[in-house]
C-alpha cells in the first residue's frame, strides 16, 4: 500500500481516472494531509495500488506539478512543494455577515447560472412563498488566486431577481445589489454544516466527489421581517474556517456556562 489514503476510483464518474488521481493528490496536499516536503509514493506503487497505468499516474503527477503542489526530479521522486498559508481566512459566527465584505475584496466571483424557477418547496417554505410563486436562482463560485473558494446557490423573490444582472452578479456580493435595489437588510438566521461534494460541486470547486465542505446556509430578512434571500455557500475548508471567541459567566439560573463573545 502507498500510505497516502487514497480513496480509490470510480469508474462509473465521468471524471477521467488521471483527473480523479490528481484531484484526489491535490485535496490531499491543500488539506495538510500530504505535506510539504513529504516525498510520494513512486508512480509504480500508485498505480498497482489502484489498478491503473503508470501513463494514467504519470498524468496525474505532471498536472499536479504544472500547478506547483509538487515538484518532480529524477531520482529523487515526487516532492510535496506546496506550503499552506500561515492564517486561513476565519470569521466569527456573530461577524459572518460583515465578513462578506473582506471576502468580496479577496476574491473574483464567476456567475455559472442565471434563471428564475419554482423553487423547492423547503426554500419557498422558508422565504414565506406560495408554492407557485417564481424566485431568481443563481449560482456562482468565487476564488482566490485563480483557486476556488466557494460555490454559492442563491435564491431571492422574482421581483428583486428582476434588478439583479449577470454585470452586477459578477462584482458584488447579492446582499449589497438587494440593498441598492431598495431592500434595508435588517436581520438574517444562519446555520453551519457540513456537506460531501457531490460530483458537480467537485468539478467546480476542484476537490475529489465526496471531499468534506464547509456549508453555510443563511436566510436574509428585510426590517418588515420578510425573507429576502435564502442562500446556501459551501466552502472548501482547507481556504475558509470559523472561528468564535468564548467566555464564562453565570447565566439567569446562576449556571456557569459558555456565550459567544459579540
Amino acid at each position: 500500500m502507498s500510505g497516502v489514503g487514497f480513496s480509490g476510483l470510480d469508474a462509473s464518474n465521468p471524471t477521467p481516472l488521471y483527473h480523479q488521481i490528481y484531484l484526489d493528490f491535490r485535496h490531499r496536499i491543500l488539506a495538510g494531509i500530504l505535506r510539504y516536503g513529504q516525498r510520494l509514493p513512486s508512480e509504480a506503487v500508485i498505480a498497482q495500488e489502484l489498478g491503473v497505468s503508470r501513463i494514467t499516474v504519470k498524468r496525474a503527477m505532471n498536472d499536479l506539478a504544472k500547478e506547483g503542489m509538487v515538484i518532480r526530479n529524477r531520482g529523487r521522486g515526487t516532492i510535496v512543494s506546496y506550503r499552506p498559508p500561515v492564517s486561513p481566512d476565519a470569521d466569527g459566527f456573530a461577524g459572518l455577515v460583515e465578513g462578506i465584505n473582506s471576502i468580496a475584496e479577496t476574491t473574483s466571483i464567476d456567475v455559472l447560472s442565471i434563471e428564475y424557477v419554482t423553487p423547492p418547496a423547503q426554500i419557498a417554505m422558508l422565504m414565506n412563498l406560495p408554492e407557485t410563486a417564481q424566485t431568481q436562482r443563481v449560482e456562482r463560485r468565487r476564488s482566490r488566486n485563480g483557486e476556488p473558494f466557494s460555490y454559492i446557490v442563491s435564491y431571492v423573490p422574482d421581483v428583486i431577481g428582476r434588478t439583479l444582472d449577470e454585470t452586477g452578479l459578477s462584482a458584488h456580493p447579492i446582499l449589497h445589489l438587494i440593498e441598492a435595489s431598495g431592500h434595508r437588510i435588517a436581520s438574517a438566521r444562519q446555520r453551519v454544516t457540513s456537506q460531501a461534494a457531490s460530483p458537480l460541486v467537485a468539478q467546480v470547486l476542484m476537490v475529489p466527489v465526496g471531499a468534506p465542505l464547509l456549508k453555510v446556509s443563511r436566510l436574509v430578512r428585510v426590517d418588515a421581517g420578510q425573507p429576502v434571500q435564502c442562500i446556501d455557500i459551501l466552502y472548501r475548508p482547507d481556504m475558509y474556517q470559523l472561528e468564535m471567541d468564548l467566555c464564562r459567566g453565570d447565566d439567569h439560573d446562576g449556571r456557569r456556562v459558555w456565550s459567544a463573545v459579540e
